[in-house]
């Protein structure tokens, strides 16, 4: 299916499916499960979750992409450096309408404020992109 050229179109859309293939994928709940009780990195993740490092690397980057999880990197006295991974509190609401599946990713407009303060971004229908 073609994209709808006259919807706008932001940087911060993702296709409602993709973030309900996440949410149903047996690794990426696992990651998530994994950072709900504290920021790890990917080789913490992997050992915790009895998992590839790569699996593990394949699911961060499409959990970032959508926004599910954040990165902070954190570099050493000795220059390296590595990411570390945490799951971001949002809610995900979901629409069947005349026009598809749509939906709406809430998700704290300050990191800080864990939970107090909300940005709504618009999630792209099903098909759209």
């Amino acid at each position: 299916m073609q994209p709808d050229s006259s919807r706008p179109s932001t940087a911060d859309e993702e296709p409602i499916d993709e973030i309900l293939s996440l949410l149903a994928d047996d690794y990426a709940q696992s990651i998530l499960d994994a950072l709900r009780v504290a920021p790890k990195p990917a080789t913490e993740i992997a050992e915790d979750c009895e998992m590839s490092t790569v699996t593990v690397y394949r699911r961060l980057d499409r959990l970032e992409t959508v926004g599910l999880v954040a990165a902070t990197t954190q570099v050493a006295a000795d220059g390296n450096h590595r990411a570390t991974y945490r799951a971001r509190q949002l809610s995900v609401d979901v629409s069947f309408t005349a026009d598809g599946l749509t939906g709406e990713v809430t998700i704290p407009t300050d990191e800080a404020s864990r939970g107090r303060r909300y940005g709504h971004r618009a999630v792209a229908t099903v098909g759209d992109v």
